[in-house]
This record gives structure tokens, sequence and C-alpha cells, in this order.
């Protein structure tokens, strides 16, 4: 569960999830593309499951913005998936 910091209403948000390898410097890639991309990241979750990791993004941004990030985070060399 994704938790909003206060003031952050859910119709204002769009949930990204990203499956990765879980290696170093993975996160901060993926926080630099939404950042470089203009979708500003308001809350973030990371688990790990043996060599995969999931990143939940709750991402604010217009629609140009977040479908630039994510065909961006997409073409990601340890990216597995986007949804």
């Amino acid at each position: 569960m994704m938790l909003l910091p206060p003031g952050v209403s859910v119709s204002a948000v769009t949930r990204v999830s990203v499956e990765v390898a879980d290696r170093p410097g993975v996160l901060l890639r993926v926080l630099g593309v939404c950042q470089r991309r203009g979708a500003r990241v308001v809350a973030m979750t990371y688990g790990q499951d043996g060599e995969r990791a999931r990143i939940e993004l709750a991402l604010s941004a217009d629609e140009r913005a977040l479908r630039m990030a994510r065909a961006r985070l997409a073409g990601l060399v340890d990216v597995h998936a986007v949804t």
C-alpha cells in the first residue's frame, strides 16, 4: 500500500508499476527518468523478491509527460515491465 503525503489527492496522481532487475543504481535511474521527463514523484515503494524488484510510483504530471516517462522507462536495460 502506498501512502500519499498530506494534501495530495488520489485523483491527482497516476500509479506506475516498474518491474526491474535488483541491481545497484536501478532505483536512481528510474527516478532520474521520471524527473527528466517532467513527472514529479509524489510517493514510492520498493520491494524485492530474489533477483527482481518492483518499484511502485505515484506520479504527478500531464498526460504527455506520463507517456514519455513510461516509454523511456520501458527502454531502460534493467527494466523488465512497466504497467
